[in-house]
């Protein structure tokens, strides 16, 4: 656990988790063109960046104290 605290840890756990998802959303996408599913992990790719930015603001949040 970090100085910061459990729910310092929690968020940067599912970030941590998210970042991997997200990732291997991209390599799907990067790699199979022809995928019929593309437009699917396309979508899949933009909801985790908008949840890793959105996580990475709170965890800078309770990195700062201002949570």
């Amino acid at each position: 656990m970090s100085n910061q605290g459990e729910v310092y840890d929690n968020v940067e756990g599912i970030l941590a988790k998210l970042h991997v998802l997200r990732d291997s959303c991209a390599g799907v996408m990067h790699k199979e063109e022809s995928n019929p599913n593309l437009i699917w992990f396309q979508g899949a790719e933009t909801l985790l960046q908008e949840a890793v930015d959105e996580l990475q603001k709170a965890l800078s949040a309770l990195e700062g104290g201002s949570a």
